[in-house]
């Protein structure tokens, strides 16, 4: 049996807590609906207004808030703000006055009404009127059970940790690390220098439930915070905005948006430039003078005069991978080694407020364990592998074509004996490989620009050069390096070779990654190839002894995903808010032994189409004018309809659903919330008597019981701050295990991958970044599973350790020998990459 692992969890422990309210006067609300209604023209006050950019300058710039609640014409604002301490407010009125100049008069759309209503809003803003509205009172916020008494329990005790280590020190392997307030429930050690680089350590505090009990736990999150500390090229690009952090005061850090605004000199030409955002410079202005903050424009092209401690004012830049003005040695990550350090460090200074949650134990799991050289000749696993490719895609042939320039020769060839390495000779075998070379000529070359408008030329010149063909065919497309300004094409070039009818895999010789720097790896080529042929629908799976012996091996699994915020890129220059579609739902079926992947969308003209034919009619659809339409219609009845279907489906043979927990499945699919689950009425464990499935358009609570169709939850890891981080045991060597499998808490399991084959792995468990600042760590995140609908007979262990397995399978990442999702919903979300969407939403 595999050793325990430690989530890096506590129970809360201290109950009591002071709060106070704030209420929200009648008349500024009357005022504020005014506003709404004269800003957003279809706004109906009988919903929520929008309100996020106040929430965002109230929670940024106030300590200790709570909540900032949600208003509507009916709302109860007896509570709107909600705070460990007193609310200041005569800055919470200097800062709504700035929120509505920024949100309301300075927005082009604005009108002379819109302004003139902001004008008079301002003016009635002021303290005394808000004063009145604070009153407090001592509250109990987690019940004798452990579970939350009220809504707001997760946000104010997370602050609360957050606040009771601000200032403290932290030793960690010869370093002392004092941890600063950087945000909410947010901590930041002082910089650290390494060969004139700057680092951090960061702490993130999170208050999350478990089904079905809904037991609080406090999760700790360590990260590793990069800083820009040198800037090479003269002019820079941004690819996105920068979240900066600002130094206010001793142990006191401020969230400031550095923007990047354009200005069109004349048609032709286009000047980028870096500003503060209006909200964030002016609220900095009511704790120190912003008359002297330094430019953004200054602070970006010369970041080694803010990043030292000893610097005016210090304004550390996050450093993102694609920032390709500056060079960064630090390297990523947070070794095991350093996690088991900083839990062991933090127990004692929360000891009164939360207790270690403890070990959680490994139950036994299945991994699928791939054909090696000590097992086969390197020829019988070629051979599997070209039986499987048959099985996977229904296809005798299978057509790849190269394109490059006659200098990407050497590249061609690469790719070329890398799918010879792979599938060996697949001449008289049953499946074919044929590997044809083509030339890109300017098909390749950067666009003019990024609209839709340069899009389509693109789309047209590759129709017009490419034959269509009538099979499906892939295409490996050799590009330049396209991190400059003006348009990249690989979104045109996908859209258009999928008009020819073939899947596309894009190679950028000099810019795969930190490391490679002129030409790729193998590693990233051997990826690259595998991946063009996961779009075709090749996973990998043999049989083994232990996923013979378990049922759930032949179960089909759909993957219910849904994609979120599609806006059609010919939208792109509209600020129409009706023009993006919500979410999109879409199934994809998968059988591990058979191999086949179906996929699934209300979209489609066909019921179901193949993976490949998926991806191509994604592409086509996302271009059609009533695309956000379509989107909305296939939305609005959530999973309803899908869920009976198989339901029916799978009344005498073993279906899995998987579907992945976050804020748009819950919407779409109430039923899968820790709320509802917990108040099911159980056979037992595991065998709920009914299930919501509905969701606000379509409340509905169903059986299962009768059905062969189980399902399986998930939440994933760290990035969302729902599933704990963890640590391992040491063994009697003194070095940490690793670890993978599943393990189980309560009714909960935790799925660990198959151990990836990389160094960044390995180091995690042997080094830590004060050995060496620019070793890179890699972890295995975490991922839930609560099995939601089961059978009598069946054994969670098994479906569980099934739905952890099929993370295994994908070919496209060998170095890891996992992806993050199991293959239908890894499928499912990467069926995105064919949408022809604005930047910020795809």
């Amino acid at each position: 049996m595999n050793s325990p692992i430690y989530p890096m969890t506590f129970i809360p422990k201290k109950r009591n807590f002071k709060l106070y309210y704030l209420a929200f006067p009648k008349p500024w609300k009357e005022l504020l609906i005014q506003l709404q209604v004269s800003a957003y023209k279809k706004y109906d006050p009988e919903y929520y207004m929008k309100l996020f950019g106040l929430k965002a300058c109230l929670n940024g710039w106030l300590d200790e808030v709570v909540n900032v609640g949600n208003m509507k014409a009916n709302s109860d604002d007896s509570r709107w703000f909600v705070s460990l301490n007193e609310p200041d407010v005569h800055k919470i009125c200097k800062i709504m006055k700035i929120w509505v100049t920024a949100e309301y008069e300075l927005n082009d759309k604005a009108t002379s009404e819109t302004k003139a209503i902001a004008e008079k809003f301002k003016r009635e803003i002021g303290p005394d009127v808000l004063r009145y509205g604070i009153t407090s009172e001592e509250v109990c916020l987690f019940n004798e059970d452990g579970t939350a008494a009220v809504d707001y329990a997760f946000d104010a005790f997370a602050l609360y940790v957050a606040n009771s280590l601000n200032g403290k020190t932290i030793p960690l392997f010869g370093q002392k690390l004092t941890f600063s307030n950087c945000g909410l429930k947010k901590l930041v050690s002082q910089p650290i220098e390494y060969d004139k680089q700057y680092y951090s350590y960061g702490l993130e505090f999170s208050v999350q439930t478990t089904p079905p009990q809904r037991e609080c736990m406090l999760l700790v999150f360590p990260s590793v915070k990069r800083f820009v500390s040198n800037a090479w090229k003269k002019k820079i690009y941004l690819k996105e905005n920068i979240n900066a952090l600002v130094k206010m005061s001793e142990n006191k850090y401020r969230v400031m948006k550095m923007k990047q605004q354009r200005k069109n000199i004349d048609k032709e030409k286009t000047e980028y430039f870096r500003d503060w955002n209006y909200a964030d410079i002016n609220c900095y202005g009511l704790y120190h003078s912003n008359s002297n903050f330094p430019a953004a424009e200054e602070v970006l092209k010369h970041p080694e005069i803010y990043v030292g401690k000893n610097a005016r004012s210090q304004i550390l830049l996050p450093y993102k991978f694609g920032m390709d003005f500056t060079n960064m040695k630090i390297g990523t990550g947070v070794s095991v080694k350093e996690k088991c350090e900083f839990y062991h460090q933090l127990t004692p200074l929360l000891k009164d407020i939360a207790e270690p949650m403890g070990e959680v134990q490994s139950v036994r799991a299945i991994h699928y364990k791939k054909p090696d050289k000590k097992q086969f000749e390197v020829a019988d696993i070629q051979k599997m592998r070209r039986e499987r490719l048959k099985v996977c895609t229904g296809r005798d042939k299978i057509t790849l074509e190269i394109y490059g320039h006659d200098s990407d020769e050497p590249l061609k060839n690469a790719i070329m004996e890398d799918i010879c390495q792979y599938f060996g000779d697949t001449d008289g075998s049953d499946v074919t490989i044929e590997i044809e070379k083509r030339s890109i000529g300017s098909l390749g070359d950067m666009m003019n620009g990024k609209s839709y408008e340069d899009h389509l030329l693109r789309i047209k010149r590759v129709q017009e050069c490419v034959e269509k063909s009538a099979e499906i065919k892939g295409a490996v497309v050799i590009l330049k390096n396209t991190s400059g300004e003006k348009g990249d094409p690989k979104a045109a070039l996908r859209a258009g070779f999928a008009d020819t009818n073939r899947l596309t895999q894009f190679i950028v010789p000099d810019v795969l990654d930190e490391k490679a720097k002129d030409k790729p790896s193998k590693s990233r080529i051997h990826g690259a190839v595998l991946d063009i042929f996961r779009q075709f629908g090749y996973t990998e799976f043999a049989d083994n002894r232990n996923t013979v012996k378990n049922p759930a091996c032949a179960a089909d699994v759909i993957g219910v995903y849904a994609y979120q915020t599609l806006r059609p890129l010919w939208a792109a220059e509209s600020k129409s808010p009706v023009l993006t579609a919500k979410c999109l739902p879409a199934y994809v079926t998968f059988n591990a032994r058979s191999g086949q992947v179906k996929a699934e969308c209300g979209l489609f003209d066909e019921r179901e189409l193949s993976y490949p034919e998926a991806l191509i009619a994604f592409s086509k659809l996302s271009r059609k004018d009533d695309f956000v339409d379509k989107c909305n219609q296939v939305a609005r009845g959530g999973f309803v309809t899908k869920l009976l279907g198989l339901r029916d489906l799978y009344k005498e043979s073993d279906g899995l659903v998987l579907v992945s927990c976050n804020g748009l499945t819950r919407n779409l699919w109430h039923g899968i919330s820790d709320t509802s689950i917990s108040g099911y009425n159980m056979k037992k464990a595991f065998i709920p008597e009914k299930i919501k499935i509905g969701n606000s358009y379509a409340e509905r609570t169903e059986a299962f019981t009768d059905s062969h169709l189980r399902i399986i939850r998930l939440r994933e890891g760290v990035s969302t701050l729902e599933v704990p981080d963890y640590y391992t045991e040491i063994n009697a060597k003194g070095e940490f295990k690793q670890a993978s499998g599943v393990y189980r808490r309560k009714d909960v399991f935790w799925g660990i991958e198959s151990r990836p084959d990389n160094i960044e792995y390995r180091n995690s468990y042997k080094n830590c970044r004060a050995d060496n600042p620019i070793k890179s760590f890699d972890e295995c995140a975490l991922m839930e599973y609560y099995p939601l609908q089961l059978r009598e007979e069946d054994d969670p262990k098994q479906w569980v350790g099934y739905a952890n397995l099929l993370r295994e399978l994908m070919p496209e990442n060998p170095s890891r020998q996992s992806v993050r999702l199991p293959a239908p919903l890894h499928l499912a979300k990467l069926m995105s990459e064919y949408f022809l969407l604005c930047d910020k939403e795809k």
